[in-house]
């Protein structure tokens, strides 16, 4: 059977392009290898790294011992740092743990305990008098609280793409709509040499699974099924920027063997967000909401923070998050075939934990890969990158010098998020090629008319920019095409001038 043309050779290939392999590629970015990113979604982020609570947890309420309390809590102060550099929204908000009742309040003792023993700081129980005077919001129901100041919110939109976008930046490779279907080996089968794809073979002396929901599929290619990935739905509400101030930091229930139950949080761009559920499912695709996954969000909501107002929700949605039987993370390199490593069961706290991850598996192939990969480190390294300018945050002033420089700069695209054409013309030229990719970047679509009002002028410029037919264009890839045809001019199907 003839071979497929291998597209590209490697040193290092990284599979799937989420939070877990963004940061991985940047990581890498910091030496003079060659680097790529294979990514069989159209946008970025997608999966769980594009539909979770965007928390940045403190670590408190991980197992002492395991691999997620080790990279939580470190993961938690590198953000303080690479927002910084990435230009990513982060708001430091502190979280709540609210229990109910004297057996609860006995779990808070225990979340306390693996705080301290994990290394966070500024832990503390507080009554639930002391967590109303601070947030009035929340129920009377609430006995007592355990208060988290270093978690934080970020635009998980906006993180997952500034460490891929600072990777390609700095020479890393993107392929996107690539799915891996196979890997390659050398003869006798004791190395890796690469990646088959829906693109063709790309060669690598090392490839990293970062593959999310599909880690395990990844891993067994490789001869690995040591784990195996239980895809795990959770559905959400979120909630028009009016009421956002509702509460300030991020609520959480106590913990129940389903995960961290319902949350309650004002997010990095002022909406109020709540969810999930946890439904455990054999499909790793379904990402479908329904209607007593949103009942049992909003009850759990209630229990946390009541009277939210139901008709100021905008939007629902859901993601499934790639929970490992196991419970932990499997970050590891195989003895064989050499030169493949693990980073899979990346669950919450995944996005928190994940740049700590990138540094542990880059430093663990430099160690026990040296014959494999030559980490150089690159002079010419930029860690810094700029998000597309915000126009909703900015003065008056600012706005008028803008667009006396660029008249797209004055032209609104999205009323309720005040988004421009220059905006939406600068995601596309960084890389979004459909409408969710371009809502991902400068969020047109997401605010109360959800794209009811902008999306006919995001298809409209994706076109023009992307040199296609309107007809071309799509919501998210694949067959999900926002036009199917043109329609005729009714007054000349009727005769009229």
């Amino acid at each position: 059977m003839r071979r497929p043309v291998v597209c590209g050779d490697y040193d290092v290939i990284v599979v799937g392009a989420g939070i877990t392999g963004g940061t991985i590629a940047r990581e890498l970015s910091k030496y003079t290898l060659k680097a790529a990113v294979m990514e069989r979604a159209s946008d970025i982020p997608f999966g769980s790294s594009r539909a979770n609570s965007s928390m940045i947890h403190g670590g408190f309420d991980d197992k002492p011992g395991t691999l997620k309390a080790r990279f939580c809590p470190a993961g938690n102060k590198m953000y303080k740092v690479l927002h910084e550099e990435l230009d990513f929204k982060y708001r430091a908000c502190g979280s709540y743990v609210c229990a109910i009742g004297p057996d609860e309040e006995r779990h808070l003792e225990m979340l306390l305990g693996y705080g301290h023993k994990n290394g966070v700081q500024g832990l503390e129980i507080i009554s639930g008098n002391a967590l109303r005077e601070k947030e009035p919001r929340t129920s009377p129901e609430i006995t007592a609280a355990l208060w988290s100041p270093t978690a934080a919110i970020v635009n998980n939109f906006e993180a997952s793409i500034a460490f891929i976008d600072n990777a390609r930046q700095n020479g890393v490779d993107l392929f996107m709509e690539t799915e891996v279907t196979g890997l390659l080996f050398s003869e006798d089968g004791s190395h890796i040499r690469g990646v088959s794809t829906s693109r063709g073979d790309f060669t690598s002396r090392v490839v990293i699974n970062a593959a999310g929901v599909n880690a395990d599929l990844i891993s067994r290619m490789a001869g690995d099924d040591s784990f195996v990935i239980q895809p795990t739905r959770g559905e959400y509400f979120i909630f028009d920027r009016n009421i956002g101030g509702m509460i300030d930091a991020f609520f959480f229930s106590c913990p129940s063997d389903k995960g961290k139950g319902v949350t309650v949080t004002h997010t990095a761009d002022d909406n109020l967000l709540i969810g999930p559920t946890s439904v455990v499912q054999t499909d790793r695709e379904n990402r479908n909401t329904t209607r007593p996954g949103l009942e049992e969000v909003f009850e759990g909501a209630a229990r946390l923070v009541p009277n939210i107002p139901r008709n100021m929700a905008i939007t629902t949605f859901s993601g499934v998050r790639a929970n490992s039987v196991s419970g932990d993370f499997h970050i590891y390199p195989l003895d064989k075939p050499r030169g493949f490593f693990n980073a899979a069961g990346i669950k919450s706290p995944g996005f928190t934990s994940a740049p700590a991850i990138a540094s542990f598996a880059v430093e663990t192939i430099k160690e026990t890969m040296p014959d494999l990969v030559k980490f150089e480190p690159d002079p010419k390294f930029v860690p810094e990158r700029r998000h597309i300018p915000r126009f909703a945050d900015m003065t008056m002033d600012e706005r008028k010098r803008l667009a006396a420089g660029d008249p797209k700069w004055g032209q609104i695209v999205c009323r309720c998020e005040s988004v421009t054409e220059a905006q939406v013309v600068e995601a596309i030229q960084r890389g979004a090629r459909t409408v969710a990719g371009v809502k991902l970047w400068v969020r047109p679509g997401t605010g109360r008319c959800q794209g009811g009002f902008c999306a006919p002028r995001v298809v409209e410029i994706l076109a023009r920019e992307l040199g296609v037919s309107p007809l071309e264009i799509t919501r998210h890839g694949g067959d999900s095409r926002m036009l199917t045809g043109r329609t005729k001019d009714p007054l000349k199907a009727e005769g009229r001038p």
